[in-house]
Parts: structure tokens; C-alpha cells; sequence
């Protein structure tokens, strides 16, 4: 039975790899199964039976209880390619099940099967609702979406660095600031899409690891996505693809009055990059100030936001009446999740804004080359 089609990288051990597979494709036990049973209804399905097809906009999640599920993506000349097989507790979906986005493969019944069907807006109930399922299924979404990844343009998107071709170019395509659930999304999408890509982890987007009591003011933040072992778990998964992720690091300043833009580290390196997404989310305001503020300091200024630090993006964002969505005063600097006014602070939220800005990104980032 095949799984995800991705060779190891050469600096992951056995264990580690066996750890991440693990984790991208959890076994609910009973127990869990039970907790989902009331958010769903379930079915019977015969062998050849197609349960989500590639290209349709309908999407539902399901959880094998009996049988083998196959998940199929339709090479360029017609034929199906299996990707994977999912047998009993396993679930099928992606972070696409948060987003506009068709389905990118099908699913297909190979044995007479029992499943778990959750329509999308049950899915997401479940989450809010759930804690530790949330956990296993969002963090089991982001590290499929990154293993997903391959070594040629996909959805259309054209591979920009010239390192593609074998030549140094240390200018990234993206640079995602804040590894939170929008980061993580904005980041594998991006790096899945052919953009070379930069995630700077450590820059708070639902609290550190002292667990940050601005936590409160995020409604349906899932904190073990936030964790420093599934930061580490997508840097192995994604270095080999261009994506390069630094789970640790922190932004501490912002130049945008060059292009590429330039960004500072808190260990003093300085990295250049096309385009950047902010994800950096909220913080506890200064002493005398109960109120949640956006983590956004480090821009110093260059951008517009309201009085608590929320970046302005669209036509709200101050002479920018042609900004495309999630862009802020400044073009092609995106901002998504907690740290945009306007948004509604909630995990999946944020997940599904991390996911949509990459398509601008592709936009904004066609229209500068020409």
C-alpha cells in the first residue's frame, strides 16, 4: 500500500521519519471515533465507490471504520496516480478542506467500507468543540500539505528562484513571519506552489512556550500547533523543497523602503525577500493596557494600522485603494491571521487566510517580474 511519495531527507534518521509519518497519519482510537460520531453520520461504501472527486468544490471529511480508502491525483495526461491508502482509523482531508479551494485529489472506496462523513461546517465544529482531536487532525493537515510537496510547478505556479536551476539566489520568493497556524499554512502552501520560502517560526502567533495568557483573546487557538517539536518535524519535512523553516528565530526589524525587502533577525542576520506574509498575531499590551495588541512592533512604522498595531489590509489600508486582498500600504506585504484588523480570531481562521494569501502572493509576484 502506497503512502506519501517523498523520499526521506538525507539528514532525518529512521526514527524520526517513522515519528513524522506517525503524525501525519494518526490512528483515531475508539475512544476518539466516539467523540466524532455526533458530529457525523455514517455510511456504507462498495468497492470502486468515489467519495470526493478532484476538481469539485464539495469536500467532507471521513473516518475509515471498516475497509481501505485510496486517495488518487490525476496526472497531466488523464491517468490516476495513487498517492496513498488509508485503512482502519485513519481520516482523509487537508488544510484545502478550510479553504475555496477545489479538491486536489480523489478518494475512492477499495474494499467494501464503513466510514464517518463530516460535512466541512461539521468538521469545523468539531474542532472548536474538541481540543484533543483538533490537536491530532490540524497537525496531521499541516504535515501532509508540506509532505505533499514536488519537485515541479504546481496549480500553476512558476518556480521563480533561479536556484531552481542550479545558480545561488539568496532572495526568497516569501518570507512568512510567525509560525503559527497562519504561518504554518501560509508557509506550505507556499513552498507546495514553487515558491522558494522562508517561515521565521519563533515570531508568536498564539503564544510562547510559557503559554502567554494572550491565548485567552484567541478564541480556538490549538496550541500543539504551535509547539517547537512540530516546527522541527516541518523543517525536516520541507528544507529538500525549498522551503526553509527557522523555528526559533525571532523578526526584529523591518526595511521596506528597499526592494527586495530586508528583514533582521534577532541573531543579527539580514535576509531579503519578494514578498512577506505577517503572521506574527497578538500580544499582552503594555503594562496599564489589559487590552490584546498585534505583534507587530518590528515593522517600525512602515505600514498602516489602527491605534493596537492591527496591520490594515485591501482598501482599508491607508492610499492603497488597489491593494489586492490581505496586502497591506505596502506592496507585497501581506498580512493574515490575529495580525490583520479586521480579522476574525479564531485558529481555523487564520488557517484559511494563511492558505488564501499565497494566491496573491503568486498574483503580486507575476506582476513585479513584468
Amino acid at each position: 500500500m502506497n503512502r506519501l511519495a517523498a523520499g526521506p531527507a538525507p539528514a532525518s534518521s529512521p526514527a524520526n521519519l517513522a515519528a513524522l509519518h506517525a503524525q501525519a497519519f494518526p490512528m483515531l482510537g475508539r475512544a476518539m471515533i466516539d467523540r466524532a460520531a455526533p458530529y457525523g453520520e455514517e455510511i456504507s461504501a462498495e468497492p470502486g465507490s468515489v467519495l470526493l472527486n478532484s476538481g469539485d468544490a464539495e469536500a467532507a471529511f471521513y473516518i475509515l471504520l471498516q475497509g481501505y480508502v485510496e486517495v488518487l491525483e490525476c496526472e497531466g495526461d488523464g491517468a490516476m496516480h495513487s498517492l496513498l491508502v488509508h485503512r482502519d482509523g485513519e481520516f482523509t482531508g487537508s488544510l484545502d478542506l478550510f479553504t475555496d479551494r477545489p479538491n486536489a485529489v480523489t478518494v475512492r472506496a477499495d474494499s467494501p467500507s464503513r466510514l464517518l462523513r463530516l460535512s466541512r461546517a461539521a468538521l469545523e465544529a468539531l474542532l472548536l468543540a474538541e481540543r484533543p482531536l483538533a490537536e491530532i487532525i490540524l497537525r496531521a493537515f499541516i504535515l501532509r500539505r508540506i509532505g505533499y510537496l514536488r519537485q515541479r510547478p504546481y496549480g500553476g505556479a512558476i518556480l521563480r528562484s533561479a536556484a531552481r536551476a542550479g545558480q545561488e539566489d539568496p532572495v526568497m520568493d516569501l518570507a512568512v513571519i510567525g509560525g503559527g497556524p497562519a504561518g504554518l499554512a501560509a508557509a506550505a502552501y507556499a513552498a507546495s506552489e514553487g515558491l522558494q520560502t522562508l517561515l521565521v517560526g519563533g515570531s508568536l502567533s498564539c503564544g510562547d512556550a510559557s503559554g502567554m495568557s494572550a491565548l485567552k483573546g484567541f478564541p480556538g487557538t490549538i496550541t500543539g500547533l504551535c509547539d517547537g517539536p512540530l516546527l522541527r518535524r516541518a523543517e525536516d519535512q520541507s528544507s529538500r523543497f525549498g522551503a526553509h523553516f527557522l523555528p526559533l528565530r525571532t523578526v526584529s526589524r523591518f526595511d521596506g523602503g528597499c526592494y527586495p525587502y530586508r528583514v533582521w533577525l534577532d541573531d543579527g542576520r539580514m535576509i531579503e525577500a519578494r514578498s512577506l506574509i505577517v503572521a506574527t498575531g497578538m500580544q499582552e499590551g503594555k503594562a496599564g493596557q489589559p487590552a490584546l495588541e498585534a505583534n507587530t512592533a518590528w515593522l517600525d512604522g512602515w505600514l498602516d494600522t489602527d491605534d493596537q498595531g492591527y496591520i490594515h489590509t485591501g482598501r482599508a489600508a491607508a492610499g492603497s485603494m488597489q491593494a489586492r486582498a490581505y496586502e497591506s500600504s505596502q506592496p507585497g506585504v501581506f498580512a493574515v491571521g490575529a495580525a490583520r484588523a479586521g480579522s476574525v480570531k479564531h485558529v481555523l481562521a487564520s488557517i484559511a487566510e494563511g492558505a488564501a494569501a499565497v494566491r496573491v502572493v503568486h498574483r503580486f509576484l507575476d506582476a513585479s517580474a513584468h
